[in-house]
C-alpha cells in the first residue's frame, strides 16, 4: 500500500512541477554532481530503506522471538502513534541534526539551490539510515501483531515529505485549509533557505514547532536557497565527515 501512496504521490507531484516553466527550468538546471546526488538518494531511500525493515524484522523474530508480534493494539492507536508520535520525535531529530557537530549528517540535504520533489532524499548515505522513520517500521513491524496501520502512517508522513519538498506553491484556499495543522511547501522552503535553516524542522505537523519557538511563516522564493557546493559529491554521499566545513 506505501509503495502505490508513494509511487502516485511522486508521478503526480513531478508532472506539477514539470509543467510549470520556472520548476521545470530550474529542474532541469540541475549539474551532473546534483542530478547523481539526488538520484542516489531517490534510490536510498525510495529502494533500499523500504527493504531494511523486511531483512531485518526475520532476523528478530528468529533471534529474539520472545516479543514478536506481542502488541495487539487498536487500529486508530497504531496510526496516530505513527503519523503524529513518530512525527514529533522526527521534530527532535532533525533538530539535532542541524546542532553544529551534527550538521555534517545533514549538510548535502541542505545543499539544493531549489525544492522540488527530486531534491527530497539528497543526502548522505549514513543520514537515510539515522531517520527515526527508519527505526519505527522495524520496531513497529517487529512488536505489532498486525502493522498495517503504523506503516500505512508512516506511508502517508513520507507522501507528505515529498510534497513539502516539492516546492510547489499552494492555492490560497489550499493553504488556509491546512496550514493550521500542516508544515506547508513554502514553509519549508524557507526552512531550506539560507536565513530560515533554524525554523520550521516539523515534518507533518507545524504544532511541535509553534510549541517549541522555532515556527516561521516567513517566505522566499524558491531558487539560490543555497550556494552551489564545490565539494566532491561523492565524499558527501559517502563519507560527509571528511569533508571541510
Amino acid at each position: 500500500m506505501n509503495l502505490v501512496i508513494l509511487f502516485l504521490t511522486f508521478s503526480a507531484l513531478t508532472i506539477i512541477g514539470l509543467l510549470n516553466d520556472e520548476t521545470r527550468n530550474a529542474t532541469f538546471s540541475r549539474t551532473k554532481e546534483e542530478w547523481t546526488a539526488d538520484m542516489a538518494g531517490l534510490f536510498i531511500q525510495g529502494v533500499v530503506i523500504p527493504a531494511v525493515p523486511f531483512i531485518t524484522v526475520p532476523f528478530l523474530y528468529e533471534f529474539l522471538p520472545r516479543f514478536a508480534g506481542k502488541l495487539d493494539i487498536n487500529a486508530f492507536v497504531q496510526f496516530m502513534l505513527s503519523f503524529v508520535l513518530v512525527d514529533y520525535l522526527y521534530y527532535w531529530n532533525h533538530r539535532l541534526f542541524h546542532r553544529r557537530h551534527y550538521w555534517f549528517i545533514h549538510r548535502m540535504h541542505h545543499s539544493s539551490r531549489h525544492l522540488d520533489v527530486f531534491a527530497t532524499s539528497r543526502n548522505s548515505m549514513i543520514t537515510s539510515f539515522l531517520f527515526v522513520y527508519v527505526w519505527s517500521q522495524i520496531i513497529g513491524m517487529y512488536l505489532l501483531k498486525d502493522s498495517t496501520p503504523f506503516m500505512l502512517g508512516l506511508g502517508f508522513t513520507f507522501a507528505l515529505d515529498l510534497w513539502r519538498h516539492s516546492g510547489v506553491k499552494q492555492p490560497q484556499v489550499l493553504h488556509s485549509a491546512l496550514s493550521w495543522a500542516l508544515i506547508m511547501p513554502e514553509q519549508h522552503v524557507f526552512h531550506h533557505s539560507l536565513v530560515g535553516r533554524n525554523r520550521n524542522y516539523g515534518a507533518n505537523f507545524c504544532w511541535w514547532d509553534k510549541i517549541h519557538g522555532t515556527f516561521s511563516p516567513n517566505e522566499v522564493k524558491n531558487k539560490e536557497l543555497e550556494r552551489i557546493s564545490n565539494r566532491n559529491v561523492w565524499t558527501e554521499l559517502f563519507t560527509p565527515w571528511k569533508v571541510n566545513k
